[in-house]
């Protein structure tokens, strides 16, 4: 990356490649603050993107929802394309149209609906136990993955046929890995660049088909029913405001959202107890002496143990690692002048990674949540302001109950000398290798494993111990 830079209204700005930044957001946006600062723009060939890092930035952002709008999906295809109808969920819509249709499904995430799943949640995490075994390697990762595609697709899109969940799970994965890949060619050209577009735009009706067998199926349930595709289905049949093409959207999106994200969580969640030994014997005493967790509640204000190791988790390892907004207007933001159209990225990841704010960020210490109250702008897994994450209470509530079934039965340890590696895909942090672990006995005696692979860049371990120890 070009290490030359001008001052432009205020405004640093350095020639490099966007592309980069699509390659590998975290290696592209730590270089851009380690060089110029918490606000810069990345220039290429007249075409730039704005980074503002830190909490102040997040605060004028996420506080001011009407001058910056959300835009998640660079691609949109045109008007009458699966892509377009693809991607007209809550995360492309702003303004009355985002609050109208937010109301809607805000009933499925609410406190007494959450309450209703919990049976659910941990009764299907102890039909995915039953399979499990002392001694196996499992890919956490994929299990984490299959666990949350058969909890989001009951409870709330009523899915009572677990091969459909899975099917349409690996079709928006890929869906969602395209429009990373194609997004750069929006702002550059690139020589197969259009190969990659009519490829996103063959696929999306791809996934686009298999959306609406799911909503065939559920609209003969919907008017009984209470989960959110039901509620989302009488919304649209009301005529109260979701269009076809909306609830097409909606249902995609939400679909991704729901169960992508929380199984990255619960994956590194596990993985990071798992190399944290003396950690693992902690949470083991403390789900010992408790019978039934606490009804959920601030994370941040709860004494327990496994609610600081969630936090943590969600801090070094955020499902979401950045977000971006686009300027209506021409605007302030510190000392620069952004003109209208401006696009500006925001970094739940590089906020977590403040040593002002949290000491020693690139190591995993639960036990720095006894001290600390970080605002909501210095934490923010979940994002903030009027477009924070609807499902965040049921994602906690769901992590809480998966973590503490799991962790009762089977201790878990990373295998040594595996690579684990993990890169952000369309602003979700999720592993790019498999993450293998081995299961224990409750209370097995386990160590740091040495690794290979990017991880080990993104967290510091201690792996002066010795290998793994296998009590009798």
């Amino acid at each position: 990356m070009n290490l030359q830079s001008t001052v432009v209204n205020g405004l640093t700005v350095t020639d490099g490649s966007i592309r980069d930044f699509a390659a590998n957001p975290i290696a592209c946006m730590t270089s851009l603050r380690e060089r110029f600062g918490n606000l810069v723009a990345l220039n290429e060939a007249g075409q730039q993107v704005v980074f503002a890092f830190g909490a102040d930035f997040n605060k004028e952002l996420l506080s001011q929802a009407d001058l910056f709008h959300s835009r998640f999906f660079a691609v949109r295809g045109s008007k009458n394309s699966a892509q377009r109808r693809l991607t007209s969920g809550l995360l492309s819509m702003n303004g009355p149209e985002h609050m109208q249709q937010r109301r809607v499904v805000k009933g499925a995430f609410g406190r007494h609906a959450i309450t209703g799943y919990r049976d659910v949640v941990r009764q299907l995490t102890e039909d995915m136990l039953d399979d499990w075994k002392v001694g196996q390697v499992r890919d956490v990762s994929s299990d984490m993955t299959r666990l949350m595609l058969r909890i989001t697709s009951s409870i709330l899109f009523g899915i009572k046929r677990p091969e459909l969940a899975f099917e349409l799970g690996e079709m928006i994965h890929k869906w969602v890995e395209l429009n990373h890949e194609v997004g750069p060619s929006v702002f550059i050209s690139q020589d197969d660049s259009y190969s990659r577009y009519e490829e996103l735009l063959a696929y999306s009706k791809e996934v686009e088909s298999r959306v609406r067998q799911l909503l065939t199926e559920r609209r003969s349930e919907a008017a009984s029913d209470s989960d959110m595709l039901s509620l989302l289905i009488q919304s649209h049949m009301a005529g109260e405001g979701i269009s076809e093409d909306q609830l097409i959207g909606q249902t995609a999106l939400l679909f991704a959202a729901a169960h992508m994200t929380t199984a990255h969580s619960l994956l590194w969640t596990l993985f990071l107890i798992g190399q944290h030994p003396e950690l693992a014997d902690q949470l083991d005493h403390e789900l010992e002496t408790m019978t039934e967790l606490p009804e959920d509640g601030s994370l941040q204000a709860s004494p327990l143990l496994l609610d600081r190791v969630i936090r943590e988790s969600m801090r070094i390892m955020p499902a979401s690692a950045y977000s971006q907004r686009i300027a209506q207007e021409e605007v302030v933001l510190g000392n620069a002048t952004l003109p209208k159209g401006s696009i500006v990225i925001f970094s739940q990841f590089m906020t977590h990674r403040t040593e002002k704010i949290y000491i020693e960020p690139s190591r995993f210490m639960p036990e720095r949540w006894l001290t600390i109250k970080p605002s909501p702008y210095e934490y923010l897994p979940y994002g903030g302001g009027s477009r924070l994450c609807l499902g965040s209470t049921l994602a906690l509530s769901i992590m809480r109950g998966v973590l503490p079934t799991i962790w009762r039965r089977f201790r878990m340890s990373a295998i040594p000398n595996s690579e684990v590696s993990a890169l952000v895909v369309s602003t979700m942090l999720g592993p790019t290798t498999t993450v293998p672990m081995q299961l224990h006995q409750p209370g097995s005696r386990i160590d740091v494993a040495p690794l290979r692979g990017n991880i080990s860049e993104l967290v510091t371990f201690d792996t002066e111990r010795r290998a793994i120890r296998r009590a009798a």
